[in-house]
Parts: C-alpha cells; sequence; structure tokens
C-alpha cells in the first residue's frame, strides 16, 4: 500500500496539557480528549522533515516543520506548544512533549518590495529527541 505523507493540517496545544498522555510504545501515544487542540491557518502544504544524527553516543531525532502563516505563534512565547499534524490519509503524529527538550519556534517576517510577493510569516518548528514523532492513536472511549 502506498503511503501518502503530505500534511493537510497542524494544530497546536500547551505541553502541560498532555501530562496524561499515554506512550504505548515509542512510535505511538494516546492523549486524552479533553486536550484541546487549536488549529494554525498555514498555507497548502507544510513541511515536516525528521533526521538522525550520533550525538555523544546517542541517536538524535531532530524534527523540522516549516510552514507560511498569517498566525502569531510567538504570542506564547512564555508557554510550550506541542503540535499535532495530521496527514492527508488522517494519519496524525505528536511533535512536541510535556517533558524537556521543548519545541522551538522560530519566525521570519519579511517586508517584501510588492504586493504579489509572499506576505506570509514563515514559521520554523523545531524539537529534538531520541525517537521519530510518534503516531497518535485515537481514543475509541472518547
Amino acid at each position: 500500500m502506498k503511503s501518502v505523507k503530505i500534511i493537510k493540517a497542524i494544530e497546536y496545544a500547551f505541553n502541560v496539557d498532555l501530562k496524561l498522555m499515554r506512550r504505548l510504545s515509542p512510535r505511538r501515544v494516546r492523549i486524552p480528549s479533553e486536550v484541546t487542540w487549536f488549529p494554525v491557518c498555514v498555507k497548502e502544504h507544510p513541511s515536516m522533515v525528521s533526521s538522525t544524527k550520533p550525538d555523544d553516543g546517542n541517536k538524535v531525532v531532530t524534527t523540522t516543520i516549516k510552514l507560511l502563516t498569517t498566525d502569531d505563534l510567538l504570542r506564547f512565547h512564555h508557554r510550550h506548544l506541542v503540535f499535532r499534524v495530521t496527514l492527508l490519509d488522517d494519519r496524525q503524529f505528536l511533535v512536541g512533549s510535556h517533558v524537556r527538550p521543548f519545541t522551538v519556534i522560530e519566525v521570519t517576517d519579511t517586508c517584501p518590495e510588492s504586493v504579489k510577493d509572499n506576505q506570509l510569516v514563515e514559521v520554523t518548528i523545531t524539537h529534538r529527541s531520541l525517537h521519530v514523532p510518534p503516531y497518535i492513536v485515537r481514543n475509541v472511549y472518547g
């Protein structure tokens, strides 16, 4: 079966809301249904890349999401965010965690030469961990 890896939606939540998250395996998590997710208005289609690199004898996975948006994600500079990435085939990944290391958000805001040029803000979200982003298992009980 061919896998479609195109992102259709990105949402964020506050990392403190994930304290009751259950890690079923290194690749799967179950998130409580009480977690409130907020959509990020993005230009189609953002990208997500996970790359592995050795660091002091440990395998470190760096996951980077790049997107164009009108949303101001830096308004939460005093809080840590986690991201739910939904693919076209409705699979979902969790980028970030309720424990360190937290996601890092970098924003590039440009003033283009003409109105026809891109007026959107470029956002780069980076998360480093020991595992690739886990799949979110749907909670069938609520």
